[in-house]
């Protein structure tokens, strides 16, 4: 490890790089924050595709977001955009994709990377057989891009959804008819192997009311649509509430939650980092790969099935055939795991 110098002023202007996705670009807040813990008088910009703007622009450690609009991310408008961090005195990659690796080609100033871990990873996927052992969690990863210059940041992360969206949610559940515990249930996913199937979510929606428990969905409305029974179910039920509001609001709502119960996604790692309790469902991936849900109050469920983890993202369907990760994962499992994090009614 080579050791960066620090100027004897500290760090004046500073550049965070982490284009995607929603969990990834979570998982690095505790490194903005003890950057701005050790730095104070740093101005603090952090750099990420539009669509994520909201998990950081609301952070008081944050001083701008650099956002990559969805008509700007060619090759070449990546090396334009470099120009920007000229002025910067350390940039700190996290993603070390061809993207970030363009903008900060050629900068003065030192670049931090993060390590990737990726023969761990792929021997995972690839060859089991070598018998590898489960990787370090991404939180731990993102902390080592801190080691030259002697910080690090052992903090699980925390997300600020901004004033607005704070006072929506408070109005938009004051309205909500009835009481009780509130459970989150996220049933969207952007690849199919990491989805629980919906027929199992109609199942876990039941047992729910049954015992009078409020539900309150959160997906993208792609997502609700494509869930014709499960939506179904929740139009039919005063206590049932579906958001598809933007990403600020949805944290927000969260808060509001006594547990989540997610699958492998974005929204398990948001609701961690808005302090709730998160049951998370895993299925084509595994928590070996290092990135389960931060923190000590989740549950992780994954039936280590021996073809599991059998992707890094997720997959259109399942290689085998079968889906047994995903469809002998019960809904009675659930239910008891939203008991243990103290979510059901006694």
């Amino acid at each position: 490890m080579n050791r960066v110098r620090i100027p004897p002023g500290g760090f004046h202007r500073i550049a965070v790089l982490r284009l995607s996705s929603l969990g990834d670009v979570i998982l690095t807040l505790p490194v903005t924050h003890e950057l701005t813990r050790a730095f104070p008088d740093a101005r603090l910009e952090f750099w990420t595709k539009e669509e994520y703007a909201d998990v950081v622009r609301f952070d008081p450690a944050i001083a701008h977001v650099r956002r990559l609009e969805r008509d700007a991310r060619r090759l070449e408008d990546l090396v334009s955009m470099s120009a920007e961090l000229e002025e910067c005195d350390l940039i700190v990659d996290l993603h070390g994709s061809l993207r970030t690796r363009l903008l900060t080609f050629r900068q003065r100033a030192p670049v931090l990377r993060s390590a990737s871990f990726r023969m761990g990873r792929a021997r995972w996927v690839r060859a089991r057989w070598t018998r590898p052992v489960p990787l370090p969690h991404a939180l731990a990863r993102y902390a080592r891009a801190l080691r030259p210059i002697g910080l690090a940041s052992a903090e699980a992360p925390r997300m600020t959804a901004g004033s607005e969206a704070e006072a929506w949610a408070e109005e938009w559940l004051r309205s909500w008819p009835g009481s009780g515990s509130t459970v989150a249930l996220c049933p969207g996913a952007r690849h199919a192997t990491k989805r629980w199937p919906e027929e199992h979510w109609v199942q876990l929606h039941r047992s729910l009311r049954e015992r009078s428990v409020r539900l309150l969905y959160l997906s993208l409305e792609s997502e609700r649509r494509s869930l014709p029974a499960l939506a179904a179910c929740a139009e039919a039920d005063p206590q049932v509430r579906w958001c598809t509001e933007p990403l600020a609001r949805m944290a927000a709502a969260l808060s509001h939650c006594a547990a989540a119960v997610t699958q492998d996604s974005g929204l398990m790692h948001l609701a961690a980092a808005r302090g709730t309790r998160v049951v998370a469902l895993f299925g084509s991936t595994s928590p070996v790969l290092g990135f389960t849900p931060a923190g000590e109050t989740h549950v992780v469920l994954c039936r280590n099935e021996p073809c599991q983890p059998c992707t890094l993202h997720g997959l259109p369907r399942c290689p085998k055939g079968h889906f047994d990760c995903m469809m002998k994962l019960g809904p009675e499992q659930v239910v008891d795991a939203l008991a243990r994090v103290g979510a059901l009614p006694v």
